[in-house]
């Protein structure tokens, strides 16, 4: 296999139910206010292979294994593969402690089970259609076979990454940079929980590019003055200009249940901010710095530890923001202890619909890939009208967004767990409320010149006396040949 190949994991948080009746212990009847009951060493014991028999089972099954990176032991044994020999198979753990809400148990549920938090992850995957095939087998099988509960905190991560090689440095670059900008947008597609979930901070918001550091300075504290590549230096354009698009009909082909500036996107915290860790970082008091700045400061960087610093929110080693770059930072780049060379994406709650779970993954996929592969005029255009979807959602969404990257399909998918979240359903048939059209794309060469700048401030603002001049010389011109006229 390529070592190019972009390959791909997950991992799932859930609560497995068990009848009381079934448990070769007795177990308190009162309720817990958590989300388990300690169960002694055997009782888990048994837990663990339930799960692992139906995982077992289902991949036992004609055509359901995927292309796995690690193929035997012995290519686990090799020096490039040691970090991935606990990914060759699936594995099952306990998780953390989740809250059980009352609301989604009853007395009846309580009397009749006990629930343990566990996590199951998949195997290194190369991406393909077979390995797609393996999740969707495995997380269908746990729900048929099994009593699971999702609670609120649970969450679903993916790593991506080029099986046993390190991400090249260009890519690991532009993916960086495409993430700032795309993260207040795709979060749209998760639940309040997880927008405000410490685990899974937002790098727009709250990383150490965010605070506006400058990667020259970043690279010379961290020690990481070397060239990996040079910077990349997008052409500066002003942004374009929101005219407001409030419809559902994002193509000729696509309507979403969700009419543009419905979705919400973070909150933003002053404490958050200015409780990072980094002293220089917590004494700022003006927010967050503009989408545009961030992403060009993302694309000075020189090489990977300092695009991984920019990235950070805590210097503490298990920082976890809803991008995680951290198997790319200073301390364990290119270490021969290294035990990961991917790029974690932490945000997604979790969910057992095997659709949900692979769209997800395809998303992160097309995204990485556009990132990589895309001009950098491109690229820059999709940064500049995230910049603006930021703060006008009536302008572009998520699911404008998606539909730029051509992951249609993926949206018709997701929308129904954005409207689950939202404690709605899609209806069968959506019916269009305007007929498509790019005619807002019309005032694209109007905000060349009038729109606000990559930083945010409008032509007015950015040259106050240049417009009063223009200003008065179109009266001017205007006065004259009304004269003429007469």
């Amino acid at each position: 296999m390529a070592p190019f190949k972009p390959s791909i994991g997950v991992e799932l948080d859930f609560l497995l139910c068990f009848r009381r009746s079934d448990l070769p212990m007795r177990t308190d009847l009162r309720p817990t206010p958590g989300s388990r009951v300690i169960f002694p060493p055997s009782v888990l014991g048994m837990m663990e292979a339930r799960i692992r028999r139906t995982i077992d089972d289902a991949l036992a099954r004609p055509h359901s294994l995927g292309d796995r990176v690690i193929k035997s032991n012995w290519e686990a044994a090799a020096p490039d593969a040691l970090h991935l020999r606990g990914y060759q198979h699936w594995t099952i753990k306990a998780a953390e402690t989740y809250n059980f809400p009352d609301q989604m148990r009853d007395e009846a549920f309580v009397r009749t089970f006990r629930w343990y938090p566990f996590k199951i992850a998949s195997p290194a995957l190369w991406v393909t259609e077979n390995s797609w095939a393996e999740i969707r087998t495995v997380v269908q099988a746990m729900t048929d076979d099994l009593i699971i509960i999702i609670p609120p905190g649970a969450a679903m991560n993916f790593h991506y990454g080029h099986g046993k090689e390190y991400i090249p440095f260009r890519k690991l670059r532009r993916i960086a940079a495409l993430l700032v900008a795309v993260d207040p947008l795709m979060t749209q597609l998760h639940p309040e929980y997880r927008r405000r979930d410490n685990t899974a901070l937002s790098n727009r918001l709250y990383s150490r590019i965010a605070h506006g550091r400058p990667a020259e300075l970043t690279a010379r504290i961290l020690g990481a003055d070397y060239v990996e590549a040079e910077p990349e230096v997008p052409v500066r354009r002003r942004r374009p200009i929101p005219i407001p698009r409030p419809f559902r009909r994002r193509t000729p082909n696509f309507i979403a249940p969700f009419r543009r500036g419905q979705l919400t996107g973070y909150p933003f915290s002053t404490e958050v901010f200015r409780g990072s860790g980094y002293a220089e970082d917590n004494t700022d008091d003006f927010g967050p710095v503009e989408i545009p700045p961030a992403v060009r400061e993302i694309l000075q960087c020189r090489n990977a530890p300092t695009v991984a610093e920019l990235m950070r929110y805590s210097p503490q080693p298990d920082d976890r923001p809803a991008y995680s770059f951290q198997a790319y930072t200073f301390d364990r780049y290119q270490r021969a202890a290294q035990n990961k060379r991917t790029i974690e994406f932490r945000q997604m709650a979790s969910t057992f619909e095997p659709r949900e779970v692979v769209a997800h993954g395809e998303v992160i996929v097309r995204l990485c890939e556009f990132a990589a592969e895309a001009p950098l005029e491109e690229l820059w255009k999709i940064v500049l009208d995230c910049a603006v979807g930021e703060n006008h959602g009536t302008w572009f969404d998520i699911f404008d967004l998606l539909a730029d990257l051509e992951l249609i399909s993926e949206a018709r998918i997701l929308q129904h767990s954005v409207a689950r979240f939202r404690g709605e359903t899609v209806p069968k048939e959506l019916k269009s409320d305007t007929n498509f059209s790019d005619w807002h794309r019309v005032f694209d060469w109007v905000s060349l010149l009038i729109g606000a700048n990559e930083e945010g401030v409008s032509w007015f603002d950015e040259r106050p006396a240049f417009v009063l001049a223009q200003i008065y010389v179109a009266f001017f011109v205007l006065y004259i040949l009304f004269l003429r006229g007469r």
